[in-house]
């Protein structure tokens, strides 16, 4: 009973633990962060190896090296021995799957709700963009400006209650006198993995009740045909006309 308790437990602390990314782009560096609850691992930059984890990445490659080499020796030569054996010209046919314009109707409506779905599953907890537009022409410096400004707020008006955004520090700015753009970016996400579970679960469902209603609608339109064909069959024995 124990174990039962603390397996059920484990269970529900994967599933509701929040995981996460953390990435973020400053001074010309990129730094990528995953986070699983109060745990943090760097992912980027890379720490630099000591000796013994060099030596240790050294060895690994050189095993892989040797198993890829024996793997292409032995394809090799089971091709050379192939070449003397006839060669069996027969081709199977599976069963092909019929694929309509309904079909990808349905499947591109699902595909929609579930990548809605998969936005409202996720929180950004911070968004950091700070952008400055330089450059040597004033003007495109300007056009540049405009252009970048519009374009931030369109996106911010159409993801609005779209995306779940928790805090953001978005700033755009111009400099005449500077040769280069700037950028300093950063993104936290976080997600819990029930809810990933809940989306799957969600697209089968309604994958499920497509299919049955799909195929309900073809055994009636299939019916309706048979009945038809009856009818006209009996009419045709009525007036003394055969069909060939």
């Amino acid at each position: 009973m124990v174990v039962l308790i603390i397996l059920l437990a484990l269970i529900l602390l994967i599933f509701f633990v929040p995981y996460g990314v953390d990435a973020a782009y400053e001074e010309e560096v990129l730094t990528v962060k995953v986070k699983a609850g109060p745990v943090r691992i760097r992912l980027l930059p890379k720490k630099p190896l000591t000796e013994k984890q060099q030596a240790r990445r050294d060895k690994k490659q050189a095993k892989k090296a040797a198993k890829k080499k024996a793997a292409e020796e032995k394809k090799k030569k089971a091709a050379e021995e192939a070449e003397g054996k006839p060669k069996d010209e027969t081709i199977k046919l599976g069963k092909k799957r019929e694929i309509t314009l309904d079909f990808l109707i349905a499947l591109a409506r699902m595909a929609v709700r579930a990548v809605r779905r998969f936005f409202r599953s996720f929180s950004i907890d911070f968004l950091k963009l700070h952008y400055t537009v330089a450059g040597p022409d004033p003007y495109n410096v300007a056009m540049q400006y405009g252009i970048l400004c519009a374009a931030i707020e369109e996106v911010c008006a159409l993801s609005a209650g779209k995306i779940r955004l928790r805090r953001k520090d978005i700033a755009i700015g111009s400099d005449f006198t500077a040769q280069k753009q700037t950028i300093n970016a950063r993104v936290v996400i976080t997600l819990q993995l029930y809810k990933l579970v809940h989306l799957a679960v969600a697209f089968g469902v309604e994958y499920l009740k497509w299919k049955w209603n799909d195929r309900r609608e073809k055994k009636a339109a299939a019916e309706t045909e048979s009945e038809d064909e009856n009818g006209r069959q009996q009419d045709q024995r009525a007036h003394g006309h055969h069909r060939w």
